[in-house]
This record gives structure tokens, C-alpha cells and sequence, in this order.
């Protein structure tokens, strides 16, 4: 048995930092819905299933009404089920659109557990859910599951929820990863975060975030889809499927070796041109549009006349088309200096040498004293990013190259200006 399991597909909103003259027509969260019916009418899929914030907000009833009936009813048409919980997005106007759309069934919905059992060849699915009563939830959701739980027939489980995870003080459902992992839900599928985690666990729960369908600003950067789930008996599997037909990505372009200011443009617009042409095809799910958050860095004896040259000739104009990929630039960060002679200035015994020597020691070879240093830059990392303010934005993974690199363009900031 399949199922198409997916969240946050924000119906109404509009991608940002697209180019003036960069045509909208199907670039817009409907255009993904569109894929997202026809790879389940494809598959061949039991049910869609959407963990929450199917639309934007509140206001986009009539914006939504027609994207979701239409693909709705082709869905119905296709024998595929289509079922969702509403999140803090659409906790009033999703209940009224699942009245209002023949096929839609909203579980839980005014915050208490519903479920539905999917049968097929044998197999049998429970989907259990709950949907947003109002706005803010301070409480954690899970209340009154048990009791539901107790109630369904043998088969795999999967939960439905869109919450805030390990975030006990927020106003977004907050609940426990902990709570989820007891073994009584085969998976949880969950949505808010736009950030895709879903994943297994030790001990074989599925657990996570299945991320937004659409790619709708430059913080949402990578691969952007839903889940295929294939149940076969007490077994589970899922596979992330692309369906933004927007993607945004970073791409740093290393100029230290060219030979001209020429030749740097040269190199910046090649390597945009390539990422473009790494991308799947629109026609299996891949972006039709892909934009760039640009990084030229560096170390030459051309860094002034590389500098000048990007500030006359602003790569945010940059337009490419690759296979069948539009490439953009929306932003740029120029990080090209003169080289630095670290050997001499590691050498002083001041402040710079100390900052040369650290340098050395994170572009060296791994050694006990490197990843010390790594790791209590990865610790005041955390310390920053657990600021309450900056709850809501994905989290990142802080591996080594990341922290590393983080620090060594900090260092050579300081020591470029004490260089001068």
C-alpha cells in the first residue's frame, strides 16, 4: 500500500526574490499541488495525506478553493483518498474548505483525535490526527491520544500533527520528540517546520518533519517535496519526492586561480550555468527555476581589481538556462582578498599571531587540538541559535566543515583588517 504523505503547502503564498521579469505562471505553491496529484495518480497511492498549513492564511479561501477542488476531485476520481489535519495557518478555513470540497476528510478537527483505517490487498493503515482548534496552543496536543490509540484495529499507525517540536514554551503545539517515540505510532508525520527531518529512529519509529511542497524564500533552500510511505504488512518505507518547481540553493565560486578580472566573471557565470544543468528535470519533479544565493571568495593578488569589477558589474542580473533549468542570482557576497603570508604573520606574538596560528590549526589536518577548538565554537553556535528569536528558523546541522568554516572567514576578516 502507498500513501502520499506531505505538509505546508502555504496555497496563496508567492515565492520571493524572483526576478521582475521572470515569468509566475506555474511557479506558485498550486503549480506543486499539481505535481503532488499527478505523481499519486501515478503511483497509484491509497490516500494524500497533508500535515497541516494546506493554505497560507485565512484570507486565501477563495485563492485555494479552486487549486485544492480541482485536484481534489481528480484525486476522487482516481480512487485516492485525501486527508489532512489543519495547522496554525488554516486552523478556521480548512474545516470549511473540507466542507465545502466533495473528498476532503479533515481529522481531529476542533483539537480532539480522530482516526480512519485504509485497508488494501490485506494491508490495513490507521491514520490518527488532530487539527488545530484555534490559533495559539500552549498544551501540548497530545493529550487524549491514548485513548484513541486503545481504539484502533491491528495494522500500521501513522499520526498526523503539525506542532513545534522541543519547544516546551512555545505557542505552536509544543511537544516532546520523546513522546513520539514510544513505540505505539509506527510514524509521525509532522508539519511546521519547513525544514525536511523525517526520518527512522533507533528502535524503528519514523519521526520528523516532512518539510514545505514549496520552496517559498531563499531560507528554504534545497530539495522541497513530499514523502512516498509503502507499507507492506508490519513494514514501512519512505522516499522524499522533489515537487517545488521553485528551489533556492547556495553557491560559493572560488576565484583564487584565475588570471584576470575577465576571467573571474567568466568562472562565476560557468559555475552557475553547471548548477543548473545538476538539476533533475521538471518533468520528474525537479525545479524549473533554481535561484542563488552567490559567494565569490578567495585569495589573489587580483582581489582589488575582482572587487571593482563586481561592484560595476552586479552578478544579480545574471540570467542562465540550462537543459531545462532558469538559473538567477538574488544575492551576493564578495569575499575575494589579497592573500595573506599566514607562515609570517603565525610568527608574532601578538593577537594577529595567535589569530594566524588558530588559522593554521583549523585548515590543518585533524588532530585532538583542532576539534577541540571546533567544538567549543560548535558549543557558542548552539548557545546563539537557542535565543528564542531565532526559534522558528530551520536549524542547521553544525558539522565540522560548517563551524569551520564560519570561523575561518571570521579570522581572516580580522586579519585582513589588521593587515591594512
Amino acid at each position: 500500500m502507498k500513501l502520499l504523505c506531505a505538509a505546508d503547502l502555504h496555497l496563496g503564498r508567492q515565492a520571493s526574490r524572483l526576478p521582475e521579469d521572470l515569468p509566475r505562471a506555474g511557479l506558485s505553491p498550486a503549480a506543486a499541488w499539481i505535481r503532488l496529484v499527478d505523481l499519486a495518480i501515478a503511483e497509484g497511492v491509497v490516500a494524500v495525506v497533508l500535515a497541516g498549513d494546506v493554505l497560507d492564511d485565512e484570507n486565501d479561501f477563495f485563492e485555494a478553493f479552486g487549486d485544492l477542488r480541482a485536484g481534489a476531485q481528480r484525486l476522487s476520481d482516481a480512487g485516492i483518498r485525501l486527508v489532512a489535519v489543519a495547522g496554525n495557518h488554516d486552523v478556521a478555513v480548512l474545516p470549511r474548505l473540507a466542507q465545502a470540497v466533495p473528498g476532503v476528510s479533515l481529522l481531529g478537527a476542533g483539537g480532539v483525535w480522530e482516526s480512519l483505517t485504509l485497508e488494501l490487498g490485506g494491508s490495513a493503515v490507521n491514520l490518527v490526527g488532530w487539527s488545530w482548534p484555534q490559533r495559539t496552543v500552549v498544551a501540548s496536543p497530545l493529550v487524549g491520544l491514548d485513548a484513541r490509540l486503545r481504539s484502533l484495529p491491528p495494522g500500521v499507525t501513522l499520526g498526523v500533527l503539525h506542532c513545534d517540536l522541543d519547544q516546551p514554551q512555545s505557542r505552536y503545539a509544543p511537544v516532546a520528540s520523546a513522546d513520539l517515540q514510544d513505540g505505539r505510532v509506527d510514524a509521525w508525520l509532522l508539519g511546521h517546520v519547513h525544514k525536511p527531518t523525517f526520518a527512522r529512529v533507533p528502535g524503528g519509529t519514523w519521526v520528523g518533519y516532512l518539510g514545505s511542497v514549496f520552496a517559498a524564500d531563499p531560507g528554504e533552500e534545497g530539495e522541497r517535496g513530499a514523502w512516498l510511505l509503502e507499507v507492506a504488512g508490519d513494514g514501512l518505507g519512505a522516499t522524499p519526492v522533489p515537487l517545488s518547481p521553485v528551489r533556492y540553493d547556495s553557491l560559493t565560486v572560488d576565484v583564487s586561480d584565475v588570471s584576470s578580472p575577465d576571467d573571474a566573471i567568466a568562472a562565476i557565470s560557468a559555475a552557475v550555468l553547471a548548477h543548473a544543468d545538476e538539476m533533475p528535470a521538471p518533468a520528474v519533479g525537479g525545479p524549473s527555476v533554481v535561484g542563488v544565493r552567490l559567494s565569490v571568495v578567495g585569495r589573489t593578488p587580483l582581489a582589488k581589481g575582482i572587487r571593482e569589477r563586481l561592484a560595476k558589474e552586479d552578478a544579480r542580473t545574471l540570467r542562465v538556462t540550462g537543459d531545462d533549468v532558469t538559473c538567477f542570482v538574488h544575492d551576493v557576497r564578495v569575499e575575494v582578498r589579497q592573500d595573506l603570508d599566514l607562515p609570517l604573520l603565525a610568527r608574532r606574538d601578538d593577537p594577529v599571531g595567535l589569530l594566524a596560528r588558530r588559522l593554521q590549526l583549523i585548515d590543518g589536518p585533524a588532530s585532538p587540538e583542532r576539534e577541540a577548538l571546533l567544538e567549543r565554537a560548535r558549543a557558542e553556535m548552539r548557545a546563539v541559535e537557542s535565543i528564542r528569536h531565532y526559534a522558528n528558523l530551520e536549524e542547521r546541522e553544525l558539522t565540522d566543515e560548517l563551524v569551520a568554516g564560519a570561523l575561518r572567514r571570521a579570522a581572516l576578516r580580522f586579519l585582513d583588517e589588521a593587515a591594512r
